[in-house]
């Protein structure tokens, strides 16, 4: 069996720890240096098909090729676990050398980013797909010339590439909607964002008939005696299990994983899940309805006398910030944080115009506030594809004239290509930086939001390779409104990077839980950030039982968040600890975010 995770920030080897059974291959895609691989396999053939039908020379296209592609992770991730998947036995040191080794495997578990980015890594055959038709245009008058005046019909290293190209999408997509050889299992958590988030992916993938046979429900409590706490959380679970019976499960297989007090470890651990598993059939027995009247507020694991903020804008790593990025694994609480961290700074400072900007593909932002934005703070969740089509033409009319494949850019570009949303996320924060006095950022999971924070380094080598193309190729492309952009572009860009790199004006906040694997993934972020000079003057541990009383499954969970945040103060070195609550329900809407936002902790 074969398990591949295609997340950017990886977390598969910290779930299945230093032993992994023996017939189980691990294996956490790097696609970026896989591309790099394949480019340099390919390298001859690709740069024939664009010498053959662009008006570039060798230099120009050997400088195209050596871009940094946005979105890559997507777009080679499926192809390689294709590759990993299908490919025939074989062996031998020379192979296993340089890593290039495969194996036919009987069962090959994906584990996939989230959702957003993971809808966008479907996308990537139809847009391979579209690169090899274009390339296929492009070597058209190539072969007429080779056929006509040499008469020589045998295909080239180009033609065989683009062939190839083409085959293993096609391949690719009909895996991907084969019912006999390909299934989705989707995660979700019993919460009302979960939901919401799961009911618009399942959608998406309808539309793109992939099969999805089974909704796996984790983290659901079962019952242990009276808890004031737990009881308004089981309450709540139930509801929304109730709910997916009725709508999204009525036609598909329900799984429940009830919730561990500590996270599980190693194949021992992973083995207890496992077994712990509760079908469908035994819904109603497992989650009975909490005995007690409904409260009318949600209830708060907080302990008597702590001293609480009643502001959190008023912390050092937030007060003269102009802009603050919110960001950490997935699940961890990200947008409530943010959503709460933006009210926060609006109402400390009502003369300023604040804005929360939220990057991630799979927005929530709106749902937090449950479609009602307060009138003292702008909410934006970037439609990267809208976003995308509105500048089509310029790019449109630059691929027309470097090609003659007149109104042929218009399928790539249709497709809104993985990468779009760091894009996008990154331009939007460059115009909005001029409108706005403060920008709280809800970014996407760690991965990603590594990759936004990149793309002004990727975005100015691009606009400096094209300004050198343009001034190149000035009697063949008559494009002075795209250069005149370009120049635009590439000082923002540069007014963007010395923003980022200002430790009073720009924080990066990292949101993580009391729990191992979002401890680990944050350890690794910081590191990024700090090679990436970001200031990260704060950790925000959200959701803590802080006040566990009698209740078993709060004691237990107390203590393992006791170790777990010793862990972490380790992590933090010099920044600062803020622990939020609890909350049962989870604060949504403007008034219970208001007081979740007052009793925040700060150590």
């Amino acid at each position: 069996m074969l398990i591949v995770s295609t997340d950017p920030a990886h977390s598969l080897r910290d779930a299945l720890g230093p032993r992994v059974p023996a017939r189980l291959r691990a294996v956490e895609l790097n696609a970026p240096r896989t591309f790099a691989r394949w480019i340099a396999r390919n390298r001859r053939a690709a740069s024939d098909a664009l010498e053959h039908g662009t008006w570039l020379d060798r230099d120009d296209i050997a400088a195209v090729l050596e871009l940094p592609l946005p979105g890559i992770d997507e777009l080679v991730g499926l192809i390689e676990i294709d590759r990993l998947a299908h490919a025939a036995p074989h062996a031998g040191r020379a192979a296993e050398r340089t890593r290039e080794r495969t194996l036919a495997y009987d069962i090959v578990v994906i584990d996939t980013a989230p959702t957003g980015h993971t809808l966008r890594l479907l996308t990537a055959p139809h847009i391979v797909t579209i690169v090899a038709d274009l390339l296929d245009r492009l070597q058209d008058e190539h072969r007429a010339i080779r056929a006509r005046l040499a008469r020589i019909r045998r295909p080239e290293t180009a033609d065989l590439l683009i062939a190839d190209v083409a085959r293993q999408a096609a391949q690719v997509a009909s895996h991907l909607r084969s019912r006999m050889q390909t299934c989705f299992h989707w995660v979700t958590l019993p919460e009302a964002m979960s939901i919401a988030e799961t009911a618009d992916a399942l959608e998406a993938l309808g539309r793109d008939r992939i099969h999805v046979p089974e909704i796996i429900v984790n983290q659901v409590l079962t019952d242990e005696g009276p808890c004031p706490v737990c009881d308004r959380r089981r309450l709540e679970q139930a509801e929304i299990l109730r709910e997916i019976g009725r709508t999204l499960g009525a036609r598909r297989r329900v799984t429940i994983v009830p919730a561990q007090s500590a996270e599980p470890k190693g194949a021992k651990g992973l083995d207890a899940i496992a077994t712990s598993l509760v079908r469908t059939g035994a819904l109603a027995t497992t989650l009975s309805r909490p005995a007690g009247r409904r409260r009318r507020h949600a209830a708060n694991s907080l302990p008597p006398g702590v001293k609480t903020l009643t502001d959190p804008a008023s912390l050092d790593a937030v007060r003269d910030a102009r802009l603050i990025f919110v960001g950490g694994k997935g699940g961890v609480g990200k947008t409530t944080v943010a959503a709460a961290l933006a009210l926060s700074v609006a109402r400390a400072r009502p003369g300023e115009r604040v804005l929360l900007l939220s990057t991630d593909p799979a927005h929530s932002l709106l749902d937090v506030f449950q479609g009602r934005v307060p009138s003292i703070l702008s909410v934006v969740e970037i439609d990267a594809i809208a976003a995308f089509k509105a500048r089509l033409k310029t790019f449109e009319r630059l691929f027309d004239e470097l090609t003659g494949l007149a109104g042929r850019a218009a399928d790539l570009m249709e497709l809104a290509p993985p990468g779009i949303d760091e894009l996008f996320g990154m331009l939007t924060v460059f115009t909005a930086r001029q409108q706005y006095d403060r920008i709280v950022v809800d970014t996407a999971p760690t991965g990603h939001a590594l990759r936004l924070l990149e793309t002004p380094d990727v975005a100015l080598n691009w606009v400096h390779v094209l300004m050198r193309l343009l001034l190149k190729y000035r009697e063949v492309v008559h494009a002075p409104e795209f250069a005149s952009q370009l120049i635009d572009l590439a000082k923002g860009i540069g007014d963007l990077q010395t923003l980022f790199s200002d430790h009073r004006a720009t924080r990066f906040l990292v949101v993580t839980r009391a729990a191992a694997l979002p401890r680990l993934e944050s350890a690794r972020l910081l590191a990024r950030l700090r090679r990436l000079r970001f200031a990260t003057p704060a950790i925000i541990v959200n959701g803590m039982t802080l006040a566990p009383g009698r209740c078993r499954r709060c004691c237990r969970t107390a203590e393992t968040e006791r170790i777990e945040l010793q862990a972490l103060r380790r992590v933090a070195g010099h920044r600062g600890i803020i622990r939020t609550p609890l909350a049962a329900p989870a604060p949504r809407g403007l008034s219970a975010i208001d007081r979740w936002r007052r009793l925040w902790i700060a150590d």
